[in-house]
């Protein structure tokens, strides 16, 4: 039987996406658990934090499980927060990972290399993959997400801790989120053929460390309000 993957980076992410409307089991980093989406066969995987631990943690669930639908729910944050205030929510239509090509002084150049990461139905990935949001949701049991505002989101590996460089990344890539494993788990799922939505929400203003511009507490308190419907 195939079944819903729902996948956060951190147990602190999924006790706060699930665990207020019901038990949930053992959580362990890189092992996915079995779980029940009102009726429907599920699985938890907590993965860690960045996208080795996402690739490692993805791989491992998706050779031993059918998968039918991933789900990659966490906190992120924003890069305009007029549009994606800190506490909101939304769906990522697109992660691009902006580390992988050639990189200048200027700029990082996806094709600069020449070689794509992989081509899927004839067309190459570069550095960016879309996700299903919108309209796509809408005959699924994610038909929650469906209004949910849609963002540009980036991946990266080091949280981006200066304006400046926030600029930079939102200016170059059109990136509205910064987060630090949806390409790793939209790639994997791209190539495996398996459709994948990730939610998230928003736990602070990118390229500010500065309190006032942060509330985590906040961002996983929305998350839960807005998964929680999966399971009750």
């Amino acid at each position: 039987m195939k079944t819903i993957l729902f996948v956060t980076a951190t147990v602190k992410e999924m006790k706060a996406a699930l665990g207020g409307v019901c038990i949930l089991p053992a959580l362990k980093q890189a092992v996915a658990v079995p779980f029940d989406f009102r009726g429907k066969s599920g699985l938890l995987l907590v993965t860690g934090i960045g996208i080795i631990n996402s690739a490692f943690a993805l791989g491992q669930a998706l050779a031993k499980y059918e998968i039918e639908l991933v789900v990659l729910a966490g906190v992120a944050g924003t890069f305009d927060p007029e549009r994606f205030s800190v506490g909101s929510a939304c769906v990522v239509k697109t992660e691009i990972w902006p580390e992988y090509g050639l990189k200048t002084e200027k700029k990082v150049d996806p094709k600069g290399l020449g070689f794509s990461l992989a081509e899927v139905d004839s067309k190459p990935i570069w550095d960016r993959v879309d996700l299903c949001s919108g309209s796509a949701l809408k005959k699924s049991v994610l038909d929650r997400f469906e209004k949910l505002p849609e963002a540009v989101s980036l991946t990266v590996s080091g949280v981006t801790a200066t304006a400046e460089e926030a600029l930079r990344l939102k200016t170059e890539f059109g990136a509205d989120i910064e987060n630090m494993e949806g390409f790793a788990i939209a790639y994997g799922c791209t190539l495996s053929g398996i459709p994948v939505c990730q939610v998230r929400t928003v736990s602070n203003l990118v390229g500010s460390r500065d309190r006032k511009d942060w509330d985590l507490q906040g961002a996983l308190v929305e998350l839960g309000r807005i998964c929680s419907p999966l399971v009750k």
